[in-house]
């Protein structure tokens, strides 16, 4: 584990991910993403040793193997190479936040006769600390962008106001609706304004001029709200960016209320 941890490090590109394989206590490769231009690290991995060694061997992986996207895709999911290699362990880091991934890589290897298990508790929360270029998905800080998935309840997330000012506000996205192209904002009841007609953060000079406070937002792509719970001695700015199936991406700042 502390070995794919380290080839974890070497990447230069997010995600992060680091892979070894291992049989009988014997190390036979590494890899990383981006060792090899555009080719997950799993696969620069296997590529490393014949086809003979890979069979029966275990591979230890920071981050959840992929799974196919859609049917038309040309190079095989990593999860289905581990599959069709003759794998018979995988050891997982963290599970891929991806919403269109997550469990997925897991379930397929699970349903194929291949055993799986996890990186011990304190390995993981330092894998998920290096993975992903903004950290921890349930917290941020001041502003920033980020894509995070919606599935099942929703994602909470605290909103601080800087590493240094632990002053924070939580929000909820969850209901994503992609057919329907819309996705639901919430944080504690009546703290949610919709900045109609505002097409960026530096039209709002004001936030409290915008009425109809709710307990929640149905977002859609370009919208912005603004989260202000009672009490509070600053506001968050958010917008949503863009909607997936799966996935959101939007933008946050903080401003202190004047």
């Amino acid at each position: 584990m502390k070995l794919a941890i380290e080839e974890h490090l070497k990447c230069s590109e997010y995600p992060r991910v680091g892979v070894v394989i291992a049989k009988s206590g014997e190390v036979l490769s590494t890899g990383y993403r981006g060792e090899t231009r555009g080719v997950h690290a799993e696969r620069v991995a296997i590529r490393k040793i014949s086809d003979e060694e890979v069979q029966g061997s275990t591979v230890f992986t920071t981050l959840e193997p992929c799974v196919e996207l859609h049917d038309e895709q040309e190079i095989k999911s990593c999860a289905q190479l581990l599959i069709d290699s003759g794998v018979q362990e995988v050891v997982i880091g963290v599970l891929d936040p991806n919403g269109t991934i997550y469990s997925q890589g897991y379930r397929k290897l699970l349903e194929n006769n291949i055993n799986v298990g996890f990186f011990n508790r304190r390995l993981r929360e330092a894998v998920e600390e290096e993975t992903f270029e903004f950290g921890d998905i349930h917290k941020v800080y001041a502003s920033g962008k980020r894509r995070i998935p919606v599935v099942h309840s929703g994602t909470d997330i605290e909103v601080q106001f800087s590493k240094s000012d632990e002053r924070i506000i939580n929000i909820k996205w969850a209901t994503l609706q992609h057919n329907h192209g819309c996705v639901d904002l919430s944080s504690s009841n009546g703290s949610v304004r919709v900045a109609a007609g505002a097409r960026d953060f530096g039209d709002i000079s004001d936030p409290m001029v915008f009425r109809f406070p709710s307990h929640f937002a149905r977002m859609k792509k370009g919208m912005i709200a603004i989260v202000k719970p009672a009490n509070t001695t600053f506001f968050v700015l958010i917008q949503l960016l863009d909607i997936f199936e799966n996935d959101i991406i939007f933008k946050w700042a903080v401003r202190n209320d004047r």
